[in-house]
């Protein structure tokens, strides 16, 4: 009697891929496999189940009814087997030549950036902060691919595939320069209203940050200018009677070099939540993990 052939699990680790990235091409980069090795495991994980697995959607592809319900089987459990397996790599920050790339706005690269560069000046690891993507689904693949090890977002994803930690709240302040006309020590709404106003746009969504933070659609406001760095915003707001809004900590930080007054929101407003986001798979991975640990007390040092 013939032996039945064993399965090959590599196929559930293709297949498992695809699913999380929706594309064959991403998959193979990820994998570090030939596009059509992966259209060639996708074929016989089909041949296998006797079912469709994906169907073609635009430049990508979309899971299956029964794909999706495979994928909710395995996606775990493969998971905390690789966890487990790169855990048992050893991490010793003090003989590591090590780089890291960390995705950050604005505000956390000022928060962190000469902070860290002290930290390590005693051993021979590089961080490098880079600022975010203006696409998350860049931002995301980046971090599937590993290029790069963590982001600090104000956005965290509802992907198993991604792990977070809140790291920091802020508060969202408004702007002036000393010396305004109308605005001195306090502002009230109808005078936060009145005035124009130095804009800066997210880059997801194009929403201002008060309207992303705020839970009320809120009147138009008569623009001033639109920024894309808050720093140039803060020069802005110095040189003008416009106002605008930063977080509590960056804004502090320029105030006195500006000559601004920063003065509590009249509106009611969300904090400024920031996380910290990675690959669930580096969970358990010590060169990972000492960079959380490191970053978290980091960013508790400064606060």
């Amino acid at each position: 009697m013939a032996q039945q052939k064993q399965f090959d699990l590599n196929l559930l680790r293709v297949f498992t891929t695809v699913c999380r990235t929706a594309s064959f091409s991403r998959a193979a980069e990820e994998l570090d496999l030939t596009q059509s090795s992966v259209s060639n495991a996708i074929a016989r994980l089909k041949r296998t189940v006797g079912e469709e697995l994906f169907i073609r959607v635009g430049r990508g592809v979309k899971p299956t009814a029964a794909a999706l319900s495979l994928y909710q089987q395995f996606d775990e459990p493969l998971s905390s087997i690789e966890q487990t397996l790169l855990g048992l790599n050893k991490f010793d920050p003090q003989s590591s030549q090590r780089t890291f790339h960390v995705y950050a706005n604005e505000t956390m690269i000022g928060l962190l950036h000469r902070a860290a560069e002290q930290r390590l000046r005693s051993t021979d690891i590089k961080l490098i902060f880079r600022e975010t993507p203006v696409q998350e689904q860049q931002l995301q693949h980046e971090l599937q691919l590993e290029n790069i090890d963590l982001a600090i977002d104000m956005n965290k994803p509802d992907l198993t595939s991604f792990s977070s930690q809140e790291v920091m709240t802020d508060k969202l302040v408004c702007v002036v320069r000393k010396g305004h006309p109308r605005i001195s020590d306090s502002i009230s709404r109808e005078q936060y209203f009145a005035e124009k106003h130095i804009i800066l746009n997210l880059k997801r969504g194009n929403l201002s940050v008060v309207d992303f933070l705020t839970d009320e659609v809120l009147p138009t406001r008569e623009v001033y200018s639109e920024q894309a760095s808050l720093l140039a915003m803060l020069a802005t707001a110095s040189k003008s009677d416009a106002i605008t809004l930063a977080s509590y900590s960056y804004a502090k930080e320029y105030a006195e070099l500006f000559g601004l007054q920063v003065l509590t929101l009249p509106l009611d407003v969300n904090p400024i939540q920031y996380h910290m986001v990675w690959s669930s798979k580096l969970s358990r991975n010590p060169a990972n993990m000492w960079l959380r640990e490191t970053l978290l007390d980091l960013v508790e040092s400064r606060a």
